[in-house]
């Protein structure tokens, strides 16, 4: 018994000896000097420190959302910490503050409390929108100020590895400032969809979710091109049914995405150099649409339908790929990089059109929507039917809104060609365009 007394008595004097040795840095902020403003996310710590050349950095000592210590410092040179961690807006957050000297010796603490603003990930709910779109729904969503953290969508469907309905994540992206729209069309098609949205910050923790039940979805399929015309009032067209040409706006329309029908064509010959029948349709010299001399096709479906896009189609890299003279030595370079369409119901007014839609890519893409067409990458060659028939077309896509209404008419102008490729020596200097198939896509 004597003995437990006399440790515990030698652990007390123990305790007030190490508190007799502590050492602490003399220093301090009056208070009127530290103040601070609420940003998304956190809070801004304003100070102007004393003048004490020994004070060497500002510590702020607090807790965020999730009731994790948080030490923030900064160098003597500033002026301003940011303290953040937090989600929902609070207010009244207590952190301590204290000064330090080169030794990392602290100053007696001074405590103070500040407020905090929505994060980026938490306003992001504050003004968005889930609607339906073309086979899906878009994400509508306006964040004001600076924008931070990144927004998951996942939407209620088929897990195609255990045939079960699961939540099936489609994209991850950063939340940006301002008004901006996702738009996702899903391959698996139903009438209404159940969305889920969940946003996160920079560190993994999860902001906020939200779930959008019976979303409406606008299912679209491709309208019939039987009765299509393509027309063509400033005859730009090559139109030459003979042997060696087979080329005309006809051959937009016949079902064929990716050369097959010239392939077919050249097998039939065997070993014999075929004639160069494209199946395809191609333009005189400069067709391409200029301000100062315009130029267009108006493409006809006969009755008005609400289109939600338009795909436009080249011809994949055939080997040996045969050409009439009125295509370029390259192919590819004929292909458009840049079509702008307008939409009307009387083709006969000039002030009936409507813009609808815009596709454009860079000439210097890295991967340009051509890169698998005729001529472009000599990687890319098919030499059989089998492997054309195993491999994706290559297009381009106009999309359109879904508060368009039904239209008849679609004017269509190639603003521009690729026209030079990179590591080809034949450029397309007099701008033909070419197109292999025309795809409209409605309801």
């Amino acid at each position: 018994m004597m003995k437990n007394t006399i440790l515990i008595l030698l652990f007390i004097f123990g305790l007030f000896a190490c508190e007799d040795n502590d050492s602490y840095f003399d220093a301090s902020i009056p208070q009127e000097n530290v103040r601070f403003k609420a940003i998304p996310g956190g809070a801004v710590m304003h100070y102007t420190l004393p003048e004490n050349t020994d004070i060497f950095a500002v510590k702020a000592e607090y807790e965020d959302y999730k009731g994790k210590k948080m030490i923030k410092i900064a160098s003597y040179a500033y002026d301003s910490l940011v303290l953040d961690g937090f989600n929902e807006a609070r207010n009244n957050v207590p952190v301590r503050v204290s000064l330090l000297n080169q030794s990392n010796e602290a100053s007696k603490a001074m405590e103070f409390t500040f407020n905090t603003q929505d994060s980026g990930p938490v306003a992001f709910f504050n003004d968005i929108e889930v609607l339906p779109y073309w086979d899906g729904f878009q994400v509508k969503y306006k964040v004001p100020g600076a924008a931070t953290g990144l927004c998951n969508v996942f939407f209620i469907g088929t897990n195609p590895m255990t045939r079960e309905l699961d939540t099936l994540l489609l994209e991850t992206f950063a939340i940006e400032a301002g008004e901006n729209v996702k738009y996702f069309s899903l391959a698996q098609k139903r009438d209404v969809n159940t969305v889920v949205v969940k946003t996160e910050d920079f560190r993994g923790n999860v902001a906020m979710q939200k779930v959008y039940e019976g979303v409406a979805s606008y299912n679209v399929g491709k309208l019939d091109p039987s009765n299509f015309e393509w027309l063509d009032p400033f005859s730009l067209s090559v139109e030459n049914d003979n042997q060696g040409f087979m080329v005309g706006w006809k051959y937009l329309f016949d079902g064929d995405v990716k050369g097959s029908r010239k392939l077919a064509f050249q097998e039939s010959w065997g070993t014999a150099m075929p004639p160069a029948n494209m199946y395809s349709f191609v333009t005189v010299p400069y067709a391409v649409n200029k301000p100062d001399a315009p130029k267009y096709f108006i493409l006809d479906i006969k009755e008005p339908k609400q289109v939600s896009s338009i795909r436009m189609y080249g011809m994949l890299n055939l080997n040996s790929l045969t050409k009439p003279s009125v295509f370029v030595t390259c192919y590819g370079t004929m292909l458009p990089n840049e079509v702008t369409i307008y939409a009307s119901n009387n083709k006969d007014d000039n002030t009936s059109w409507v813009k609808v839609g815009n596709f454009y890519q860079s000439l210097t893409a890295a991967v340009p929507w051509i890169q698998r067409a005729g001529d472009v990458d000599g990687s890319t060659k098919i030499k059989t039917t089998s492997e054309l028939e195993a491999v994706e077309p290559c297009y381009l896509t106009v999309n359109f809104s879904v508060d368009n209404p039904p239209y008849r008419y679609f004017k269509v102008e190639f603003n521009s060609v690729f026209k030079e490729i990179p590591n080809q020596y034949y450029k397309n200097t007099t701008e033909r365009v070419t197109l292999h198939e025309v795809e409209v896509y409605g309801k």
